[in-house]
């Protein structure tokens, strides 16, 4: 490409240089080969790009195939009292409401209760614990809870994102 944008430069030179001292024909002489040497240039332009797609192609062809990736594994179902816990979420004061009626006595809630903690869904489970991400204004918020005996037990807050 470069190539043709010179050669387009030489002719123009030449062109003018021709114009400016000699005949016409001379001129017109000039402009013809200058032409068939900008022909050739671009022909074999595109044929070294041709060349290139097709090497390219070939190397895509003869690479093995890659394999698909493995789906992220799904989360288990969580418990009928997770459920219930995470569908009395909204507003701060929803959390805090859904905190005393899931939560063991004096339980330490990260300060879970101080967000509108809105749209949570369960994002992992590691036996009775459940880490959850629900929307908190214009952040996600990261929150791992642990059940026993149908109440929780412990939160941990990760953070947010």
């Amino acid at each position: 490409m470069k190539r043709s944008i010179i050669a387009l430069l030489m002719a123009a030179l030449c062109l003018t240089a021709t114009a400016c001292s000699g005949s016409s024909a001379d001129a017109e002489k000039a402009a013809a080969e200058m032409a068939a040497k900008m022909e050739d240039s671009l022909k074999k332009a595109e044929a070294e790009a041709k060349a290139a797609e097709a090497k390219a192609n070939e190397a895509a062809a003869a690479a093995p195939a890659e394999k698909p990736a493995e789906p992220a594994p799904a989360a288990a179902e969580p418990s009928a009292e997770m459920k219930d816990f995470l569908g009395g979420f909204g507003s701060s004061d929803q959390v805090e409401a859904a905190l005393k009626k899931h939560g063991v006595e004096g339980l330490e809630t990260g300060d879970m209760e101080m967000y509108d903690l809105k749209e949570p869904k369960v994002v992992a489970t590691n036996g009775a614990c459940y880490d959850f991400e629900a929307k908190a204004g214009m952040t996600v918020r990261t929150y791992e809870v642990c059940w026993a005996e149908g109440k929780i037990n412990k939160v941990t807050d990760k953070g947010m994102r």
